[in-house]
């Protein structure tokens, strides 16, 4: 996606991409989750898969009450930022990544979602540069905000499964 070719004449306009974005993340991990033959990682994709799914819903309720109100609802961006698997607890950390690992469909899978989660993050936080009303402004950037959740999330986990493919493999010189 290149973000800075994108063109946004109205509020409505941003809105419709930032729900189609989403809704292409859903998709991605829903079929993430189906496509993978670990129960662990058919968990991860699932609960990524979620994530996205709120995004669209915290988007269109965003968007349903600025229409009918003519102001923002912000009371959604009080929710937190939260994965339900933990990469750094010990146990299911270990469980996560013998899982995806256990596939190299789900490692590959893992690389694509941070592509998804970079190209999301770098659409809010252009579109917010882009828009004069503040208070969009603050909205968009609190998305990026989850989005770069997300994308800090995956990039720790795929150098977490790089460092244990390494060390599977001997691939290390010393």
């Amino acid at each position: 996606m290149a973000v800075k070719e994108l063109h946004f004449n109205s509020v409505e306009e941003i809105f419709k991409y930032a729900i189609t974005v989403e809704n292409r993340g859903f998709e991605f991990y829903r079929n993430a989750a189906e496509r993978t033959s670990n129960d662990t990682a058919r968990q991860f994709f699932e609960e990524f898969a979620e994530e996205e799914r709120e995004h669209k819903r915290v988007l269109a309720e965003l968007y349903k009450t600025w229409k009918a109100e003519g102001k923002w609802k912000d009371d959604v961006l009080r929710e937190e930022h939260k994965h339900g698997m933990d990469i750094h607890d010990p146990i299911i950390g270990q469980a996560i990544r013998k899982g995806l690992a256990s596939d190299s469909y789900d490692t590959t899978a893992v690389d694509i979602a941070i592509v998804l989660e970079k190209e999301a993050s770098a659409f809010y936080s252009t579109a917010a540069d882009r828009v004069e009303d503040p208070e969009l402004q603050r909205i968009l950037r609190w998305l990026a905000e989850w989005e770069d959740d997300h994308l800090r999330y995956m990039v720790e986990l795929n150098e977490s499964l790089r460092e244990t493919y390494w060390n599977d493999n001997n691939f290390w010189p010393f």
